[in-house]
């Protein structure tokens, strides 16, 4: 509600929530993310934004970042896209703005992934529209350095149904137990089953003590 997407996923850190953002990608029933296919990064970032990629077996393409910005120059994006690129990572350095206008107009254009790592600069906005909305998917950190704290934490936001399905399943073991209801590509007209485990997962649940931390957090980030 506060970003104005249509669903958030709370983990327990930012590194998770860009680790089943990727994984979500990589699960989708159309068009998913597969090994070898290539992703256009900044050269500047921190490691679990790229971490995710090496491990689902995506290929890295580092763009140069611009001196004065410490974001990746979208002047140079053209030049690295590949038959193979299926997506773009954006990155805001320290809460300093990318060219995310520019870099959502190439991915329209080109059909490819956009995955906005937040984790930085949570509560900045380019041109009225926050930071961390310009994403396919979009991650947030609430580690205790970052702009609020929930200890340790991290949130994922989408507007699409199957991806909040898929990230939801992959934090808790790959289970589906709890998605009843929601855009359940897996269902099997009305089925339920306690221990139903539809993809490799992980636990990468929060604490609800760091979520209600979060709520009472997010009401002071203008402030902060």
């Amino acid at each position: 509600a506060r970003f104005g997407l249509k669903h958030a996923v709370m983990v327990n850190s930012g590194s998770s929530a860009n680790l089943v953002a990727v994984a979500a990608l990589c699960y989708k029933k159309d068009r998913p993310l597969c090994r070898g296919d290539e992703v256009i990064v900044p050269a500047i970032s921190w490691a679990t934004t790229f971490h995710p990629l090496q491990q689902y077996g995506l290929k890295l393409r580092f763009l140069d970042v611009e001196i004065d910005t410490l974001n990746m120059d979208v002047s140079q994006i053209e030049a690295a896209l590949t038959p193979r690129t299926r997506m773009v990572v954006a990155v805001s350095i320290l809460g300093n703005p990318a060219a995310l206008d520019v870099i959502r107009a190439f991915c329209d254009q080109h059909g490819l992934y956009l995955l906005e790592d937040n984790c930085e600069s949570m509560g900045a906005s380019l041109n009225g529209r926050p930071c961390g909305t310009f994403g396919d998917v979009n991650t947030f950190s609430t580690f205790f350095s970052h702009h609020i704290s929930t200890m340790e934490g991290g949130v994922l936001l989408t507007d699409d149904d199957e991806l909040n399905y898929l990230a939801r399943v992959i934090r808790n073991h790959g289970w589906a137990r709890d998605q009843s209801g929601t855009a359940d590509p897996y269902s099997t007209k009305g089925f339920f089953e306690a221990y139903r485990f539809v993809m490799p997962g992980y636990n990468v649940r929060p604490l609800e003590i760091c979520g209600a931390v979060g709520l009472e957090q997010l009401k002071k980030l203008d402030g902060m």
